[in-house]
């Protein structure tokens, strides 16, 4: 069985259990062991360490990174994990160590906090003042307000705190399109030019100028996106890195028998009590592209199952060459929405995606996430360390996985101690692999539906599916897959190629991040 990397597991009236190694390199976060303690009858406290490498902040920029803080519980009478439901902003303590800020994510961001509909899905813990270096702080506190679960104290079998690096994207006009030649790409109207972003106001959509248009074959239809659709002109958190296997594992290890079904790619029905198509993900008896997400052959009828890395095959889960820091591919939009949901997150728009990925800056025509048009892809052979923590990349100078790379790689592979934003395959906010490596589903912008923009609740559907208001599939109208992959030519890879007709099935190119 694999170790959970970014979770601690609480075990009441008993010794705290720690799932994870301290050496988290590739997405450098780690939450180690810690207490429930100051119980109310209503409220208690969940206490706990966490730390990650490479950290920073610049107010001058407005630009820092963060952690996403989510708590989830096991409930004793029932079995079920579920998403634990924080208190006010005021009532979590920051800890000792790097003086920390901790900010309250809550279910409708922007409205009051209510500890009945607007409680706390998570809170983003980030560096109080400027800096850089590793960020480590101790008995960090989170008010849960158990009550609200509708469970008393004694209802709490097992906790566990789950912990994703994130950037602040600040707030601020942007361009998106960048005058090239890109598939799909965005314009103003009838011209070739990039279109600016000023507001979140409604935006108009339309084959004239001064309005957002596209390259023919996107599709576009002409109208007025609302002003709740996400346009990227307001701050919003991006994920780091790409959702890697383990998160992806962490994840399913919470789910009832049906909902780990719906969301991998084998036959893991209840009644199933024995599968060849060990690698989940893919429905394969061994591991494609990279992906190394597996369970035991034998199973238990209307159990849930235990999923494990296992990348190199030996039938020995969570060692330290099994892929736990590869990118996740093989995940469909569902699988990408259901994740994001349960994590209190959402679903980037394509907007957000070209703001994370260019920042303030003038566009280069035809340029990557890294600002230039030039690129040097991996090798095509596998990577010294291959499936580590510490896989490194060959050729020295390689800062892209794309076209023709048979698997997927370890997320941040190309980023060192010294590399600057072209050398790591950087954004310019520092959010890795926005080209190359898997392609990142979005909300499209410009098509029959309109995305709202919803958070995440914690919970998923009794199916496995995000039960997210306005959270949609409808092919060719909501899918974009965006930022190019190890199987894609470079121009998908490019921060304006666009790719709007996606299908639904499960492929190696394919993986996730979120924003919140």
């Amino acid at each position: 069985m694999s170790p959970n990397t970014n979770a601690l597991c609480l075990l009441l009236g008993t010794t705290v259990c720690l799932l994870g190694a301290p050496d988290a390199r590739a997405n450098n976060i780690a939450v180690s062991a810690g207490t429930l303690t100051a119980n109310t009858g209503t409220h208690v406290n969940v206490r706990f360490s966490i730390t990650w490498e490479n950290s920073w902040r610049n107010s001058g920029t407005s630009a820092w990174d963060a952690a996403w803080v989510f708590v989830k519980y096991k409930d004793l009478t029932t079995g079920l994990w579920q998403h634990a439901r924080l208190g006010d902003q005021a009532d979590h303590l920051s800890g000792t160590g790097t003086p920390a800020t901790i900010t309250n994510g809550l279910l409708s961001p922007g409205s009051p906090f209510d500890a009945a509909t607007n409680w706390g899905a998570g809170v983003f813990i980030h560096r109080s003042a400027d800096g850089s270096g590793t960020f480590s702080a101790n008995d960090v506190e989170l008010r849960w307000n158990y009550s609200q679960n509708g469970i008393s104290y004694t209802d709490i079998d097992q906790v566990k705190v789950f912990a994703i690096e994130m950037v602040h994207i600040a707030e601020g006009p942007f361009y998106v399109g960048s005058g090239g030649t890109e598939n799909g790409r965005f314009k103003n109207g009838t011209t070739n030019d990039p279109f600016l972003i000023t507001s979140e106001d409604p935006l108009p959509v339309a084959n004239v100028p001064g309005s957002l248009w596209a390259e023919p074959g996107s599709s576009m239809q002409t109208q007025t996106i609302p002003a709740s659709t996400p346009k990227g002109f307001k701050a919003f958190y991006m994920m780091k890195y790409e959702v890697t296997q383990q998160a992806y594992v962490d994840f399913l290890n919470t789910l009832t028998r049906t909902q780990q079904d719906t969301r991998v790619g084998s036959n893991l029905a209840p009644h199933v009590t024995q599968t060849f198509d060990r690698y989940v993900m893919l429905g394969t008896s061994f591991s494609l592209a990279h992906n190394g997400i597996r369970c035991d052959e034998q199973l238990t009828a209307n159990v849930p199952v235990t999923f494990y890395c296992d990348l190199n095959g030996n039938d020995i889960g969570g060692e330290s060459n099994d892929g736990q820091w590869m990118a996740c591919n093989y995940l469909n939009f569902s699988d990408a929405a259901a994740y994001l949901d349960w994590c209190g997150l959402r679903l980037m728009s394509e907007l957000e995606y070209e703001k994370a990925a260019r920042g303030p800056l003038l566009p280069v025509a035809d340029e990557f996430a890294w600002g230039t048009t030039t690129f040097t892809p991996g090798a095509n052979a596998a990577f010294p360390n291959n499936g580590a923590i510490d896989e490194s990349a060959i050729p020295v100078g390689a800062n892209v996985s794309l076209g023709g790379t048979p698997g997927v790689r370890r997320v941040g592979v190309f980023a060192t101690g010294s590399s600057g934003r072209v050398d790591a395959g950087a954004s310019y906010y520092g959010v890795m692999e926005l080209s190359g490596n898997v392609y990142e589903p979005t909300a499209r912008v410009g098509g029959l539906v309109n995305y709202p923009g919803n958070m995440g609740d914690g919970s998923l559907n009794a199916t496995g599916d995000s039960n997210t208001p306005g959270v949609v599939l409808g092919v060719g109208y909501f899918a974009s897959h965006r930022g190019g992959s190890i199987g894609w030519n470079a121009d998908l890879s490019r921060i304006s190629g666009r790719n709007v007709l996606q299908g639904v099935g499960r492929d190696r190119y394919y993986g996730a991040r979120g924003v919140r």
